[in-house]
């Protein structure tokens, strides 16, 4: 019989209505309650019991660090996780725990789990029927569907349908993913490090280069949201060079939800391109954040950087 952890980190899943608002109070124990679970054995754990919105890279790097110390002990790991912040979740754990051989699935619901109607027992009894039956890697299972840690992003504040793909390849049905597929290559490699000093900046028309150049100045890596594929409008291009000459690592994605982006094709792009900025291509915003965490906590030049971030798929 396979065993399975299951860590508990709070979120809508656990919550239960105060004064205040929702609060995460609900335990691992009482989460599974009623949950129609595959035959395994299960323990549970729980790290903490925040909203989701309250997370920090720290909390990732602690994720990571129970699923390393039960790596031999366990089959796969299913985390009950915040919807907010579950993308960036999962999106660490792709760096923290690479060429993963086992499953690990982050899960949550829209509803808290003791309310009528959630969608939290169907969630939960997906997420360990992966964790059981599925292939290694980081994994997020919501609404039925099964998506690629690296790729997956919330794009619905209260519909059950709330997690998708970056693209339609980076997904597949509960009943696809438990069906097997390939295993990734070569062993499971954990890192314990994430460098939060990284931020998002999303271009607005008519942004001034001061702007720009200001928010900059308190990061050591930008991963700056241009329009359409990625384009960065007149003037900017300049502060991107600036800001890459005090040791700012600067990452140009897209706003735009799907399709990912090419600095390549219009001048507004190559101009990025030619003062050094480093495309984040096909990544989602989520994924190039982390991804820039994970990137600055191992290396020491803008070279180095430049290389990991790239070379890491």
């Amino acid at each position: 019989m396979k065993k399975i952890l299951f860590i508990a980190t709070g979120g809508t899943i656990a919550s239960e209505p105060s004064p205040e608002g929702l609060v995460p109070e609900l335990s691992a124990g009482e989460l599974l309650s009623g949950v129609v679970l595959p035959e395994a054995e299960i323990h549970a754990v729980q790290p903490f019991s925040l909203d989701s919105t309250n997370l920090v890279p720290e909390h990732w790097t602690q994720l990571a660090s129970i699923i390393r110390d039960g790596w031999q002990d366990f089959d796969g790991f299913v985390i009950a996780h915040g919807t907010d912040t579950m993308g960036y979740g999962a999106a660490a754990l792709s760096c923290l725990i690479q060429h993963a051989d086992k499953p690990v699935v982050f899960t949550g619901a829209q509803l808290p789990a003791k309310t009528q109607g959630t969608d939290a027992e169907r969630n939960l009894g997906d997420a360990f029927q992966c964790a059981v039956m599925g292939s290694g890697g980081i994994w997020v299972c919501f609404n039925g569907r099964v998506i690629n840690g690296r790729a997956a992003r919330k794009v619905h504040t209260h519909d059950f349908d709330a997690y998708r793909g970056f693209t339609p390849e980076d997904e597949q049905t509960v009943g696809e993913f438990c069906a097997g597929g390939s295993e990734p290559d070569g062993g499971t490699v954990f890192y314990n490090r994430l460098n939060s000093s990284a931020a998002v900046l999303k271009l607005t028309p008519g942004i001034s280069a001061e702007m720009v150049h200001d928010f900059g100045t308190h990061v050591n890596a930008l991963v700056i949201e241009g329009f359409g594929m990625g384009g960065v409008p007149e003037g900017l291009s300049g502060v991107i060079e600036q800001l890459i000459s005090c040791n700012v690592r600067v990452i140009m994605t897209t706003q735009v939800h799907g399709g990912g982006c090419d600095l390549t094709v219009y001048e507004v792009g190559r101009k990025a391109l030619k003062a050094g900025a480093i495309p984040a291509e096909g990544m989602t915003t989520e994924y190039a954040v982390m991804r820039s965490m994970w990137a600055l906590a191992y290396t020491y030049t803008a070279e180095d950087f430049r290389n990991l971030f790239l070379g890491m798929r």
